[in-house]
């Protein structure tokens, strides 16, 4: 049988995609909606959406996924923190170099244990239940991290966090992005990120608060259970919580689908434009990707367009924890004391005024990245983290031939070190939403992937290499991340083209020349895609209330 027989042998057999059908039905067909756009059916809401109940109970379930970022950042500076705590040092034999690497390293670990099953988990069991899942796993390893009775006991409870952040982790953006409102769907993403600081900053709060138990196990016990809060919340809300509507799609379970985009896309209204398009949008573009077969990892070795893709991607991945950042993050408390401020109280109040000032900066930029532009953003931010590093490197050797008696100067670093995290917390959402924006929608899963993983690896090595590179060489060490961000600056200027202003369809002819549409992609080659007027029609039960299927 030819290619196409086969194809039209598919779509004819899924005609009637619902098991069970209650009257009356809505039926729904591609060709309902051919030339239009999801901008063109969208209903103009005249009141902010925080007066649109549907609109809340989205949005509640939406943060709460996000919850898991927060998580993540808790532990990101809890591990700061607790190096400024006399009982937590002197429990563990105050851990340095190697030692002092492996715990920050052993959540990494387990992290990248985690990240290769958790994509099947979530084709197989969906996007809400392995969120739930990573944080039962987070919650045990918070709870052996603050009862634990040794070094290999408190590295284990990291293993065991990064092997339920990974699993949580992965899952949240694809909850988000998935079941958003379409025209909240870049706000609810772009609040991710800014999560991560939002979890370092209750960190820093908890590790001050109980600094005063400074001679006792309690101080560091305290922030180390605690860290399993957010997660317990979370897990509990996520159990409530609906089920991913294009996953229910993929799974051909069509009537949970449409209850609920019935439910959080129109507030009951079956009826809804908005709705029938998603669904049937949602469906033919699932279908598309069944038809194509066009996932598989050697597709970004076949064209240039995929393989400067790739690059990107692979650039991307080691830009966000490979410019200077990671050092001056896990180990500000060795940097702060090599530049003469070695109080712990006053370590502590400069690790919670960067926080802030990430969160305000973060926050700002994802928002306003479509005013800034991708291209010129990462440029920016990289040339002035360059000039940072510069003058921290040159502020660093000043500070030590004057033996580190110059308190004022060691302030100045400080200053230098908050204006180097402002500039990075504005490039950081970009390589994000970047990374997204030029892959297919295909590859995009395969693209994440690979990104998470160069990233815990890149990390991995930082985590090692630079508390010994930082002891041995102190501010000579410094001169090697300056060459390093200007050699990223310059990949960027060169590989890095501009995607602001264009649609994702629109990006795909900076890369390939060629648009990504579905309508046109049927034009230039009709022998395999057939007609794209024989995609199947979408039969799908009607509820008397809607609203009692919410849950899934």
């Amino acid at each position: 049988m030819s290619q196409q027989g086969a194809v039209q042998r598919l779509l004819s057999d899924q005609v009637e995609l619902s098991e069970s059908i209650q009257e009356p039905q809505t039926v729904y067909n591609r060709s309902r909606f051919e030339g239009l756009v999801l901008q063109d059916v969208i209903p103009q809401h005249k009141r902010v959406w925080y007066e649109y109940p549907h609109l809340v109970r989205l949005n509640f379930f939406l943060c709460s996924a996000i919850l898991t970022n927060i998580t993540a950042g808790f532990d990101g500076s809890l591990l700061n923190g607790l190096q400024s705590l006399p009982a937590w040092n002197q429990y563990f034999s105050y851990p340095e170099g190697g030692r002092l690497g492996t715990l920050s390293n052993a959540i990494i670990f387990g992290e990248l244990i985690s990240i290769p099953l958790v994509p099947y988990i979530c084709e197989k069991y969906g996007r809400r239940k392995p969120i739930v899942w990573g944080c039962m796993i987070v919650v045990v390893g918070a709870l052996f991290q603050g009862l634990a009775l040794n070094y290999f006991m408190f590295a284990l409870a990291r293993f065991i966090l990064g092997f339920g952040l990974a699993m949580s982790g992965a899952a949240t953006p694809l909850f988000v992005v998935e079941c958003a409102y379409p025209t909240q769907r870049g706000q609810m993403t772009s609040l991710i990120l800014p999560a991560w600081n939002v979890g370092s900053f209750f960190a820093a709060i908890i590790t001050y608060s109980t600094f005063h138990l400074s001679n006792t196990n309690l101080s560091w016990r305290i922030p180390s259970i605690l860290q399993g809060f957010f997660p317990i919340l979370q897990s509990i809300v996520m159990m409530y919580a609906p089920e991913s509507p294009r996953w229910l799609v993929s799974q051909n379970r069509h009537d949970e689908a449409f209850s609920f985009l019935v439910n959080f896309h129109s507030d009951g209204d079956q009826d809804s434009e908005l709705v029938n398009f998603e669904l049937a949008e949602i469906t033919a573009a699932i279908e598309m990707e069944k038809v194509a077969k066009q996932s598989r990892w050697g597709v970004f070795f076949e064209t240039q367009g995929m393989q400067h893709r790739l690059l990107i991607i692979v650039f991307l991945g080691i830009l966000v924890q490979f410019s200077g950042n990671s050092m001056l993050s896990y180990y500000l408390p060795i940097v702060l004391t090599n530049m003469g401020i070695a109080d712990a109280g006053k370590q502590l109040l400069i690790n919670l005024g960067s926080t802030v000032l990430c969160i305000t900066t973060g926050m700002t930029s994802g928002l306003q990245i479509e005013r800034i532009g991708r291209r010129s953003g990462f440029l920016v931010a990289l040339f002035m983290m360059t000039v940072m590093y510069c003058i921290l490197t040159w502020l660093s050797a000043s500070n030590e031939q004057v033996d580190v008696r110059d308190v004022g100067l060691a302030y100045v670093t400080v200053g230098v070190v908050y204006i180097f995290q402002i500039f990075y917390h504005l490039m950081a959402p970009f390589a994000v939403t970047y990374m997204v924006e030029i892959v297919p929608f295909s590859m995009r899963s395969k693209a994440t992937t690979l990104n998470h993983m160069l990233q815990h690896l890149t990390l991995l090595f930082d985590n090692f290499i630079n508390p010994l590179a930082l002891n041995a060489w102190r501010w000579k060490f410094y001169l090697f991340y300056c060459f390093v961000l200007a050699g990223e600056t310059l990949v960027i200027y060169n590989f890095f083209p501009e995607t602001g202003g264009k649609g994702l369809e629109e990006i795909a002819v900076i890369f390939d020349d060629v648009m990504s549409t579905i309508p046109l992609q049927h034009e230039q080659y009709p022998e395999i895609l057939g007609d794209i007027n024989d995609f199947p029609t979408i039969s799908v039960s009607r509820q008397e209330n809607p609203r009692n299927s919410s849950s899934v």
